[in-house]
Formats: C-alpha cells, structure tokens, sequence
C-alpha cells in the first residue's frame, strides 16, 4: 500500500503537527516497513526527510500570496498524491481538501477555532475554517488524538460517528530521566534554585495568568522557596488572542522569582527532570503532549481538569480545576511541601507515560489507512 502524506508541518517539529507526523511517520516504518510511504511538502521546507521516505516537494506559485497555504492543501497535495499513485491520502491536521481523487483520511489533532470565539478572529480565519469545516464530511475517515477531541469532533462537525477513530500520542523516545540534571542546568543555564517548570504557549486557552497568581499567592504567604521557570519566546502574534505576559509578571509581587527561559527541543527533557514540579494549566487542548513528555521524564505534574489532560496523566498527576488560582495555589503548595508525594507521582508517571508509544499509534492508522481505502 502506498500513503501519500500532507508534510505542510514537516519543517516545524517543534510544534504539535510537526511532532505528531514525525512521530507518526517513525511508528509506520518500523510496523510496516513494507509500506510505501511519500511526504509532500513545500519545496521550501528546509528539514530534510528521511531516505526510505519518497519526498515530493512542491513549488508555491508567487502568485499565490497569502493563500499559498490553502492552495498548498486544496489543490496542490491532492494532486501529487494522485500523480505519485498513492492508494490513500493522510493529512494529518484540520486541512481536509475539498476534492481528492485519492481516498482520504484526515487527522483532527483539536476544534479550538470552533469551540472559542477568540481563536476565529478575521474574515480570512472564518473562511478558511468553514472550508475545512464542509471539507471534513468529504474524507473517507476522520482521526482524533483523544477521546474527549473525538466527541468534540463529533459534535461540532456533525460527523457519522463510525467514520471517527482515535488514535493517541506519544512522547518522543528521548523524553526520559535525565541524569544529574539539577547540576547540568546549573551549568549550563545558571539556573540553581529548585523550581515549577511550565513549556507551551501564551494564548488565553493556556490560563498561564492562572499559573502565574498561583504561584505568586503561594509565595507570598510562605508556602514554598520554589522559583517559576516558563519556557518560551515571546509570542509571535500579539493582540487580544495572548496574555500581557511580561505585564502579569511585572505585577505579580514575586517577578525576582520568575524567570523566562528559550528551550529547544533537545533540553526539555533537561528542565522536566531537574524541575521540582510541572504545571500545565491550559482550559482546553486536543490531547496535551508537553504533559506526558513530563511524566515520561519523571517529573511531578500538576495539570488542569480540562478532559484531555485527565484522559492523558491518569492517575499519575494532581489535578486542580481550570482557572481556580486559589485551588492552583493549594496544589503548588501540597506539592511543593510533600518531597514523597513527588516522589511517588514521578514513578507513577513514568508508568503511566509508557502506555503511550507510536507503535501502538502507527498500527492503529495502518488499520483506518485500509478501512479507508476499502471504504464507499
């Protein structure tokens, strides 16, 4: 079987998409090495694809502009897709095409932009998603990273239910312990306080002005010596959309103790095993990766009640509600003050982290792969 793959997100992989189809992509090698696999990406993408993986890179017309994205997924994968023979079509995030002669599946990685105003803001925004909207009906079957994505799935586009399968994540083979790693961040970032540790975005849905007066009313009242490390760069849209980061912090009474941090991939796993504890306060994702990453490495968690993140740490993390700071607090605190339950939430963690593995994910998709093909 030949799968022609959407590689719009190749050259990301620090991003969501970009982590699922790599990861993705190495679980069906292994599971089928026998599958014939092409990524289609724009011929500018600078990450270089594998080998054993056929790679079609595509020209963008100049004259495209702005729309050159969707003219990418709407015209341009589908028909390379047919050109290179392939007997399926995957794109694995919310860019369905609204005609593929190659049946298709699409991958549904969350609904935010259909379940929050904020995230649907501009004409362009509006149109693009009620062209994806209409398009999702079209493919042959519809993939969720969740349980709880797939029944937002399913309710917000009106999906026939079977047509709608999960599959879940996993977190990268080198998310695990790191040794010695308080003294390693120590030299290498001067970080040498113990201390929370948050990784994600900025955007109102992440809540990190929740994490923030968390902390701040935690500290304040002598609850705990911990510092707040959040890793990211500014954001690069502004607006109504991201909190007034630098702002909160200013505001916050206990900035001496906040630091900010740019951490690539490649030293998460440093700063999730030498943290005392990792928060991930967001009201709403489609799975939650940067939580599991966490626990594959070891780390105590403390996440919000949002359902995805309930269904990916299990009982392996405390859970306080979404945009609660005073129940916020009290979690910081508990585990701030109890080294054994951090202890023993680390080692559930790594047990819990270990049932998600891109094996389990690549046969999964095999499967609806040839449900697809198969199906009217």
């Amino acid at each position: 079987m030949h799968i022609a793959i959407n590689g719009m997100f190749w050259g990301e992989p620090r991003v969501g998409s970009g982590q699922y189809l790599r990861g993705l992509l190495a679980g069906l090698r292994r599971v089928a090495p026998e599958l014939r696999l092409s990524v289609i990406t724009p011929a500018d993408t600078r990450e270089p694809v594998p080998a054993a993986i056929n790679h079609i890179p595509v020209r963008l017309p100049s004259s495209a502009s702005g729309l050159a994205k969707v003219w990418f997924e709407q015209i341009a994968v589908p028909q390379a897709a047919r050109r290179a023979g392939a007997d399926v079509l995957h794109v694995p995030y919310f860019a369905p095409p609204w005609h593929s002669a190659v049946p298709c599946v699409t991958t549904i990685l969350d609904v935010i932009p259909l379940r929050f105003a904020a995230y649907r803001r501009g004409i362009r925004v509006r149109a693009y998603l009620r062209l994806v909207a209409a398009a999702a009906p079209r493919v042959r079957r519809v993939i969720a990273i969740s349980e709880a994505s797939r029944h937002d799935i399913l309710e917000a586009l009106q999906l026939p239910a079977e047509r709608v399968r999960t599959t879940l994540l996993a977190a990268a083979p080198h998310y695990q312990p790191v040794a010695d790693a308080t003294r390693q961040l120590a030299t290498r970032h001067g970080i040498e306080r113990p201390f929370i540790y948050y990784v994600g975005g900025y955007d109102q849905r992440k809540s990190v002005d929740t994490l923030i007066a968390a902390f701040a009313q935690s500290r304040h009242h002598g609850h705990h010596d911990l510092d707040l490390v959040l890793a990211g760069g500014p954001p690069r849209h502004g607006g109504a959309l991201f909190i007034p980061l630098d702002e909160l912090i200013a505001a916050s009474g206990v900035a001496g103790h906040i630091r900010r941090v740019v951490v690539d991939d490649a030293e998460n796993a440093l700063f999730y095993s030498a943290a005392a504890i990792c928060a991930y306060p967001s009201r709403y994702e489609g799975f939650g990766l940067p939580p599991l990453e966490a626990l594959a490495c070891g780390a105590a968690c403390l996440v919000s009640d949002a359902a995805s993140l309930r269904e990916v740490v299990g009982d392996a993390a405390l859970i306080a509600p979404a945009g609660d700071v005073a129940a916020w607090a009290a979690a910081l605190t508990r585990l701030a003050g109890d080294a054994a339950l951090r202890a023993d939430l680390g080692r559930r963690g790594r047990q819990r982290a270990a049932q998600f593995d891109y094996h389990r994910t690549a046969q999964q998709t095999l499967a609806i792969y040839q449900e697809a093909r198969c199906a009217s």
